[in-house]
């Protein structure tokens, strides 16, 4: 066997063992009822978009008009 080829394949069955184990994890995880982001976001609005009728109640910006000269 050339002196390299040990380590290479070494290498190939490390790789494919750690896609492997990361692939049944993310697996596991995404299979489970109730894991999607949505279950995990907080039920009484607080989410950072205001709804409708919500926000500060004094207009936008106020921009002044042309100056008369």
């Amino acid at each position: 066997m050339p002196p390299g080829l040990g380590a290479i394949i070494f290498l190939t069955i490390a790789i494919v063992i750690v896609f492997s184990v990361g692939f049944f994890l993310v697996h596991r995880v995404m299979t489970k009822p109730g894991m999607h982001i949505g279950s995990r976001l907080p039920k009484d609005g607080h989410d950072g978009e205001q709804r409708p009728g919500t926000g500060p109640q004094h207009p936008g910006p106020q921009h002044p008009g042309p100056r008369s000269r």
